[in-house]
């Protein structure tokens, strides 16, 4: 093959800034932005696998680019079954408050949406916050007032010169802590697999669209971190598996039909051969699970995971 250069055309691009969201501490976990799909048929432990890596990450904590301290906020969705006594191990979660356990089993497109609103309006409010925080702090260092804008000047009167901390409107968590970065989100929806909420065939369906956006930030997005809970892989609309970065697979006795949808979907990091090596032998280990990793900023050798605890050490065969 032979290669010309062309003249006055590069590959290069201008300088930008790029944006990282708040990723764990702990740089073993899966980072964020992500969308976890887990599958198995009822009894499986699909539960409880997302609860151990809800419950380390909480152990871990989260930082932002700017080295600050980031809460998490756990969402629990279900179709009528986060509030029954099997579900106690929910308890055991630290950053799911009683009011974030939600059960819908009508209108779940609206009340998903109403749950992302209000996800964006906390968002807002502690940007609004911390406009006030540091036009305060601006001022509290100023010699003179001639060094603050009118505006800043303008929003400081209409506070009263309050002192942030003793701010009646600061956003705070359930537990009454100030809130000075957004909180990273984790949408657990689980088994909502018969509402309207995956609805194919319904005109603007809010879950796909927000898997397509989930891991996007502006003005009118909210980037959060979604984990669907489904006793069939392919009940769960094709434009969300396709959005999905992380996989969990738990014993089933659907062996190849799993297989087969999973290879579609992972195809450019795993090839069908090796998957069904790991899935055989991971199967035969009580409530094991295999986990596979697409995500871009997975570290290579974090991508197969028996539970969240384990790696697999991929043969030099198999790294694509």
């Amino acid at each position: 093959m032979k290669i010309k250069q062309l003249k006055n055309i590069t590959n290069k691009i201008r300088p930008f800034v790029k944006y990282d969201p708040p990723q764990p501490r702990n740089k073993l976990l899966p980072p964020t932005y992500n969308i976890i799909l887990s599958s198995s048929p009822k009894g499986g432990g699909k539960s409880y696998n997302c609860i151990q890596l809800l419950t380390n990450y909480e152990n871990s904590g989260f930082i932002s680019e700017k080295g600050e301290d980031v809460r998490m906020r756990t969402i629990w969705v279900s179709g009528g079954t986060s509030r029954s006594k099997q579900n106690s191990i929910l308890d055991t979660l630290k950053t799911l408050h009683d009011d974030d356990r939600i059960d819908i089993e009508e209108n779940v497109d609206n009340r998903l949406k109403q749950i992302y609103e209000e996800v964006k309006l906390e968002r807002d409010l502690i940007d609004v916050y911390n406009v006030y925080r540091k036009t305060y702090e601006k001022f509290i260092k100023s010699k003179s007032l001639s060094n603050l804008s009118l505006d800043e000047l303008t929003l400081l009167e209409w506070k009263d010169f309050i002192d942030p901390k003793e701010d009646p409107d600061c956003p705070k968590d359930q537990e009454g802590n100030i809130l000075y970065h957004p909180r990273m989100i984790f949408l657990i929806l689980d088994d909502m697999i018969g509402s309207d909420g995956f609805s194919s065939m319904k005109r603007g369906n809010f879950l796909n669209r927000l898997a397509v956006k989930s891991r996007h930030e502006s003005d009118e997005l909210v980037g959060m971190n979604l984990f669907f809970i489904t006793q069939s892989f392919k009940s769960i609309p094709a434009i969300i598996r396709r959005q999905t970065d992380l996989f969990v697979l738990l014993k089933s006795a659907s062996r190849t039909q799993i297989l087969d949808a999973i290879s579609e979907e992972v195809g450019s990091h795993f090839s069908k051969e090796e998957l069904s090596s790991y899935y055989d032998d991971i199967m035969k280990i009580p409530y094991g699970s295999l986990i596979l990793s697409i995500h871009k900023k997975e570290k290579d050798e974090n991508r197969v995971r028996i539970g969240w605890d384990n790696i697999i050490q991929r043969e030099e065969k198999y790294l694509v």
